[in-house]
């Protein structure tokens, strides 16, 4: 038994009276007209909420209400959505076209995908998107580049889930689980039936070092299988009842079975604690919710709030609702009713739990170890053939497995370790700079340091040029970096002949601003303003209006 279980059941061995606390009343905060039927449950992300509607809409609100964007998609949308860490959505119409918007509700890029989506888009560490139709995976980086693409066997039976170590899985119609890493690597295992539900539990480290995850699957009667590392599923202890829906959160299960009780257990099948609800097997719509404050019931009915201990600490009927409403960490639910209207209510006066405000929504779990040059990928032997071959993968969209080696490649010619950038020749430099624009191509913000590292030391005006459309290119800077490089920069007149590099700055920093949206913008405006200064050469006065006119739409 783990130290966290063995807790567990200390505190709810203690009387209940150590616990009592007075069951909150749910408030109305606020409501707003969709303008159609909601297609999906909203999506929230720290203060804004997103819904998608009938009518090809999407409309997100601010925490007090307030509008903040409408996107139009041009046709019916699919009743799914995703939001990444950095901020952008991901939709999908009818027909296939598949839409990236950015936090403010403009379009950053939108592909065909020849098929309808079989479940929700999930994100990568680095804001990769994997998408998902009934028998093809794709993997796009997130300003739209496609890294991969696998076809399946069977079709999907399950959505996939993230896999908590940067990749995702899933389990087709044949009863197979599949584990999908985020450089398009996939194997099986074999499960004895399609389960009910599957999650992914705490990944553990091999020899070399990667995570390797790992999943318990639930059954429609209650029974377990747990798969870990290289080996096939093992039966463990199941529920003591059928589960009409089940969470999975810090290596325990929480679900609501079909006798009406709440239970939580630990994946070896020891029980925590287990209450009556008023829930019932006919509320087979209901979601269980989970984290650091308590866990949650919430269907088209209403809710029930729990503490991490088992006790309840408010309930709230619903009626007229489309879908299960969301709760956020901050203690508001949001529900979509039949009438078209969004509503918002405080269910727990609870301190918040995201009160730290960064540019994007989220830090990224972990790192694909992309940002770094293997020692040997400095001294290539044939450089340019390895980035030809490189250029090839990439714009054919098939990188996939090799990711990870051509990104190294591409570091190591890009920072000039290679006996050309020793020798600042012609070719050397020109090597360079077409290795620093794939690796804005590739796409990944494990890079950008690296990027805005290269652009601050290098002296030789082709390489900090092509630096900075890199990092335009990749469309992320989660830290600032890159901002704070072109601001060092940009402070210091006449160290670089201006022209030149002061465009591509000016048209990295809209494309930065156009990705994250206002909050970027704030740092982002202000620096192309300053560029439109009477003592700038006219191009890069022009090029700085340019990006501003598309900004301040924003």
């Amino acid at each position: 038994m783990n130290f966290k279980t063995l807790t567990f059941i200390i505190l709810t061995s203690l009387p209940a009276a150590v616990f009592a606390q007075p069951v909150e009343e749910p408030e109305l905060l606020w409501r707003q007209v969709l303008g159609g039927v909601a297609l999906t449950r909203p999506v929230e992300q720290l203060e804004s909420v997103i819904v998608v509607r009938e009518g090809g809409a999407v409309k997100a609100f601010g925490s007090s209400g307030a509008l903040l964007w409408e996107y139009r998609a041009g046709g019916r949308l699919l009743p799914f959505i995703a939001r990444s860490g950095s901020g952008a959505s991901y939709v999908c119409r009818t027909d296939g076209v598949f839409h990236a918007i950015n936090r403010a509700g403009r379009q950053l890029w939108k592909v065909n995908l020849r098929g309808s989506l079989a479940a929700s888009p999930l994100t990568g560490w680095d804001d990769r998107v994997f998408v998902f139709l009934p028998e093809k995976l794709y993997c796009f980086t997130a300003s739209g580049t496609r890294l991969w693409r696998i076809e399946l066997e069977s079709p999907l039976a399950l959505d996939p889930i993230a896999d908590k170590a940067g990749g995702f899985a899933g389990v087709l119609e044949d009863g197979s689980l599949i584990r999908v890493n985020a450089f398009g690597k996939m194997d099986a295992v074999k499960l004895s039936a399609v389960p009910f539900a599957l999650f992914a539990l705490t990944p553990v480290g091999n020899q070399g070092g990667t995570l390797v995850p790992r999943f318990i699957a639930v059954h429609s009667g209650g029974r377990l299988e747990l798969i870990g590392e290289g080996g096939g599923p093992v039966e463990a202890p199941g529920l003591p009842a059928a589960p009409i829906a089940v969470t999975e959160h810090g290596g325990l299960l929480a679900a609501l079975l079909a006798n009406g009780a709440l239970t939580l257990i630990s994946p070896g099948g020891e029980p925590v604690w287990s209450v009556k609800t008023e829930f019932a097997k006919q509320d087979d719509d209901v979601e269980v919710d989970w984290n650091e404050s308590g866990i949650y019931l919430l269907s088209k009915s209403g809710g029930e709030g729990y503490s991490p201990e088992g006790v309840r600490r408010w309930n709230m009927k619903l009626s007229g609702s489309v879908t299960a409403p969301v709760l956020n960490g901050n203690g508001v639910m949001y529900s979509c009713g039949k009438d078209w209207i969004l509503y918002a209510y405080r269910v727990e006066k609870e301190e918040p739990l995201f009160s730290d405000k960064k540019v994007y929504g989220f830090e990224a779990e972990g790192s694909y170890g992309l940002g770094k040059a293997t020692p040997e990928a400095g001294f290539p032997q044939w450089p340019e053939f390895l980035i030809e071959a490189a250029e090839a993968r990439i714009r054919a969209g098939n990188l996939g497995e090799t990711e990870p080696f051509y990104t190294s490649l591409l570091l190591g010619i890009a920072d000039g370790a290679n006996r050309y950038g020793q020798q600042n020749s012609f070719e050397g430099i020109s090597l360079r700079a077409r290795a620093l624009r794939l690796l804005g191509l590739v796409g990944s913000r494990d890079t950008v340091p690296f990027l805005a590292r290269v652009f601050r030391r290098e002296r030789e005006l082709t390489i900090k040029v092509a630096a900075a459309e890199a990092i335009g290119a990749i469309g992320v800077d989660p830290e600032g970096l890159a901002l704070d490089a072109f601001t060092e920069l940009t402070a210091i007149p006449g160290t670089y002949p201006q022209e030149r590099l002061f465009v591509s700055i000016a048209a990295s920093i809209g494309k930065l601003c156009r990705f994250s949206g206002p909050l970027l913008c704030a740092r982002g405006i202000p620096l192309l303003a300053s560029l439109t200064d009477a003592v700038q050469p006219k191009t890069v006065r022009r090029r700085a209006e340019r990006e501003l006119a598309t900004l301040y739409k924003l």
